[in-house]
């Protein structure tokens, strides 16, 4: 290569990189600019009487809007999950095994709260599998996102988004109402995660459900709150912990009523609590019938 096609070559790397950092710059600016879409939740937060440093450490993590996971929440049916896979030797045989490996906790946590072990056995089995999959979802984020659509330009983003056959299914109307409820439900759920900020426990790692429930047991925040349970008597609650687990979901259950259901059909309506699925309700008990008894 000659002299003057060195230079030229030199020439060209100098400008492609200049324009590449300049480009960089511009975009970084554009970030820095960019308006905060949880702002108005945040102020909402703060008019609540929730405090400044609590409501920085939920999103200090700087959650993403969640339009797309809103919009595949639509698309969720109740009829279309299997729970008979829950039903079949297999899944009963990893019950049994998950009963014998974790008797202590399962015995203490029927003793301490009064629940049937085998119920609680049941419910993570459907729940998760035992934390086999527990959701990847940002919980913040889905949370917050569901908590804005009281607003219209938001709602109208989703709408967009839908396919045509949910287009139909839903109609404007019922879709901007169910949305309107989702708001009214995950502000309250935001409010929960401002709460447990507030006792320290690092909300803006938690990662679970589309609907932004967590751990093994699939607690949503307020029941993180008000129903989680120290297990195994470190100072936390974990809900990807066994012990912390199985003492949160009795906790849950005594806290609706199951102590005092005697009864089938008043032991199927605290069930129902944890999940208002009739489907649900039977799966569960009927795996613990078929794991009778489970705690020994």
């Amino acid at each position: 290569m000659s002299a003057l096609s060195r230079r030229h070559a030199a020439f060209a790397l100098i400008l492609a990189v200049g324009f590449f950092l300049l480009a960089f710059a511009l975009s970084a600016e554009v970030s820095e600019a960019a308006p905060d879409p949880f702002r108005p939740l945040k102020e909402r937060l703060l008019k609540d009487g929730f405090s400044g440093p609590s409501i920085a450490r939920v999103y200090q993590g700087q959650p993403s809007v969640q339009f797309k996971t809103v919009a595949r929440t639509f698309e969720l049916r109740e009829s279309k999950l299997n729970y008979d896979q829950f039903l079949n030797p297999s899944s009963i045989e990893k019950g049994r095994r998950f009963a014998s490996e974790h008797r202590t906790a399962l015995r203490d946590a029927g003793q301490t709260y009064g629940v049937d072990p085998c119920v609680i056995v049941a419910i993570l089995l459907v729940e998760t599998q035992f934390g086999s999959y527990t959701g990847k979802t940002p919980t913040v984020a889905v949370l917050s996102t569901f908590a804005l659509m009281d607003h219209k330009s938001y709602r109208d983003r989703i709408w967009a988004m839908l396919s045509p056959r949910e287009k139909a299914r839903w109609g404007r109307e019922a879709f901007d109402r169910k949305l309107m409820d989702r708001s009214d439900w995950a502000y309250r759920e935001v409010c929960a995660l401002v709460r447990l900020a507030e006792d320290r426990v690092r909300v803006e790692s938690l990662r679970g459900s589309v609907m932004g429930a967590v751990g093994w047991p699939q607690f949503l925040p307020s029941s993180l709150v008000r129903y989680g349970a120290d297990g195994n008597r470190d100072g936390r609650v974990d809900l990807f912990d066994p012990w912390d687990a199985c003492h949160s979901v009795a906790n849950y259950l005594r806290g609706y009523g199951w102590c005092r259901a005697r009864t089938r059909e008043e032991k199927e309506k605290v069930i129902y609590q944890y999940n208002h699925s009739r489907p649900y309700v039977q799966t569960v008990l009927g795996i613990a019938d078929r794991l009778q008894p489970c705690e020994s």
